[in-house]
């Protein structure tokens, strides 16, 4: 999907800032035990749209800085996140992001990879492992697929069919180990080591 369709949409994702919120609050209750790094850490959220993970991150003591290739997506962030201290930045994974090679302990993303074909999702992983000094995670779509996911991903136009049957596969060429945990139906944790 472009930076311009993503600029349209905001206002929309923006009206399920509440209920992302709970669902990551879930999957972080969940799976949280898998964070390898301390309360304090830099972590960074690549593709974080209005902001609701790094909302979530920011309230488990993390230092959070939230990146998005919209600035639709990022000015409806910055109003969820006055006074927070979660830094957002305007920026493109694909053609290299403005941070110094292992600013984060942590770089996570949330439903990014999927919709990318799979020359664009190496350059991302590239670019995710890059920054990552301890771990990187990709939270996205498991093998447990549904009809309705399946029709959404398929308007719009994305790469998710074949991202969930070879995910893990192609993260294995870029990092050097790979943990798979699925927290939900069809949410999983690609649990990466640079």
């Amino acid at each position: 999907m472009s930076r311009s369709l993503f600029d349209r949409i905001a206002p929309v994702y923006n009206l399920f800032f509440g209920y992302q919120v709970r669902s990551f609050r879930t999957i972080l209750s969940r799976a949280g035990r898998h964070i390898i790094i301390p309360p304090n850490a830099r972590v960074l959220d690549i593709g974080c749209g209005t902001g609701a993970l790094a909302f979530c991150l920011h309230e488990r003591g993390y230092r959070v800085t939230g990146v998005d290739v919209s600035s639709g997506m990022i000015d409806r962030a910055r109003k969820k996140h006055r006074n927070t201290g979660v830094r957002l930045v305007v920026g493109n994974a694909l053609e290299g992001l403005p941070f110094h090679d292992k600013d984060f302990d942590l770089v996570m993303a949330s439903y990014v990879a999927h919709g990318m074909g799979p020359a664009a999702r190496q350059a991302f992983y590239r670019e995710a492992r890059r920054l990552a000094t301890k771990q990187v995670i990709f939270q996205d779509y498991n093998e447990r697929r549904k009809l309705l996911s399946d029709a959404v991903e398929w308007l719009e136009g994305g790469n998710y069919f074949h991202f969930v049957l070879h995910a893990e596969e192609g993260m294995r060429g870029v990092f050097s180990s790979v943990e798979v945990r699925s927290f939900a139906s069809q949410v999983a944790w690609y649990i990466c080591t640079p």
